[in-house]
């Protein structure tokens, strides 16, 4: 048996026991005690492990890694390995993260972990569910795309855990300030990585299924069965949560039956196990009826948008599945009232609605505006940045189909040596604010979450629309000034 010298964790797992199937070249079984799928990381007694991306195929990296002093290898086909063991697997993401996981001691076996993915309204459900679980006193750790949070933390910290190594990393700072439940928003790249191997799940939650990031998946059947992924880390006595309806939904949540998986449905309709009923609407906020078999509870949040509910509802089920009682869900949900850079509201005083929101994808933000179009009298009227329209594959004729006027504007506007082009987009920001009246709907796309890193800064020379448009409306409505007045 390959035995190395014990590694920087501390722990020593068994290759035989913590991966299934697993075959052994020049061993019977391997000991590790640290591992790393880039060759130029590796040290001597470390285990290499061969995964494939699309930028290289690790099983071309072997001998690096070799020479690097591994001691070892764990691949998906036969590689030379210069008399060194070499363990053969299946998948060998499913193997990294495994071992990251065992490596740190397997710290989501201390904590009830709620993973939340869908095409959108990952993060909205994810702080929702912190606080509907926060509210009944619970302590609640949060990785998602706006930060995460630990049990002896107030304030969320941008940060890398969406690989197996920062996963098991964050997962042990969570389980060591003290949180007895995390709350992981995992995105189709990390289950397409298999990032939640050896992650049990209390419950796995999914908002919605559309298509998406086809450029990544190739297909919508192949970028579903990556999703339907978060399936195999449902833990023995865990649950799905999911909206009712038919199409890929309908096909996971028969999946989720055929595995013995214990099903939830929360939704917008009566046949959902939790529901909610709309009470009223607007563009200033909305109240609605969370519903269970037993009992009712009244909600009023700000944000008027028909998918916060949708969240919320997922939320409550969550609550409910850990034993949080109604009142209380309801009153955890009021709480969190909006989540930061998702229709976060701008209220300088004025009589037009204004909202920053960062969607991730192109089914989230068609959904927001369908629904802001639906409530907005007279004109609908966005303002994108332009690195959010790239990121989201966006741009003005697509806005056009629910806005009145949009307008995208580069992020280098508010730079000392701005151009002309940029002070010119100011300009036409600046008209578009004078023009809006109490009857029109101003949305802000881009700022804190965008995709790929958080906003600029003033430390970058740059400051984010959304502060642009805030300054904006603080300069038009000074404190103790009455009605709208051009800035």
């Amino acid at each position: 048996m390959f035995d190395p010298p014990v590694g920087r964790s501390g722990r020593r797992p068994r290759l035989s026991a913590l991966l299934p199937g697993a075959r052994f070249i020049a061993c019977d079984d391997m000991v590790v005690a640290g591992c790393h799928d880039d060759p130029e990381a590796c040290r001597p007694g470390d285990l290499f492990v061969a995964r494939t991306t699309a930028a290289e195929d690790g099983h071309d990296r072997v001998r690096r890694a070799l020479a690097r002093g591994a001691a070892g290898v764990v691949a998906e086909r036969m590689v030379a390995s210069a008399g060194r063991p070499l363990c053969l697997v299946p998948d060998a993401d499913w193997a990294f993260s495994r071992l990251c996981q065992a490596l740190a001691g397997d710290p989501a076996s201390a904590l009830r972990v709620i993973a939340i993915t869908g095409t959108s309204g990952k993060t909205t459900s994810a702080w929702l569910t912190a606080s509907v679980l926060a509210e009944a006193g619970l302590q609640v750790g949060v990785l998602s795309d706006l930060g995460c949070l630990d049990g002896a933390s107030t304030t969320p910290e941008r940060a890398a855990y969406r690989s197996p190594r920062g996963l098991a990393r964050w997962l042990t700072r969570l389980a060591d300030s003290g949180c007895t439940h995390a709350v992981v928003e995992v995105s189709s790249r990390m289950l397409a990585r298999q990032a939640l191997a050896g992650v049990p799940c209390a419950a796995v939650v999914v908002t919605n299924l559309d298509e998406a990031h086809l450029d990544l998946h190739g297909t919508a059947a192949a970028y579903h069965a990556i999703k339907a992924r978060i399936l195999d880390a449902v833990a023995p006595g865990g649950c799905l949560i999911a909206p009712p309806g038919r199409g890929p939904l309908g096909r996971l949540r028969r999946q989720a039956r055929q595995r013995g998986i214990e099903i939830v449905t929360a939704g917008l309709t009566p046949a959902a196990t939790v529901s909610a009923v709309p009470l009223e609407r607007g563009r200033h906020g909305q109240t609605f009826l969370l519903c269970t078999a037993a009992e009712t509870a009244p909600v009023a949040v700000g944000t008027p948008v028909t998918s916060f509910v949708r969240d919320a509802v997922l939320a409550a089920a969550v609550g409910g599945r850990c034993g949080v009682p109604l009142e209380r869900i309801s009153r955890g949900i009021d709480a969190a009232g909006t989540v930061a850079g998702r229709m976060e509201r701008i209220d300088r005083g004025q009589d037009v609605p204004v909202f920053v929101d960062a969607p991730t994808s192109r089914h989230a933000v068609s959904s927001t505006l369908a629904c802001l179009r639906r409530l907005t009298p007279r004109r609908l009227v966005a303002i994108a940045e332009e690195r959010w329209t790239r990121a989201v594959n966006a741009d003005v004729d697509w806005l056009g189909r629910w806005c009145d006027a949009s307008l995208v504007v580069p992020t280098t506007m508010m730079v000392a040596d701005a151009e002309d082009h940029d002070i010119a987009a100011y300009a036409r920001i600046d008209r578009l604010l004078n023009d809006l009246g109490a009857d029109d709907c101003l949305i802000v796309l881009g700022g804190p979450g965008l995709p790929g890193g958080g906003p600029p800064g003033p430390d970058d020379g740059e400051f984010a629309l959304v502060d642009v448009i805030d300054g904006w409306f603080q300069l038009a409505h000074p404190p103790g000034s009455a009605g709208r007045r051009a800035a």
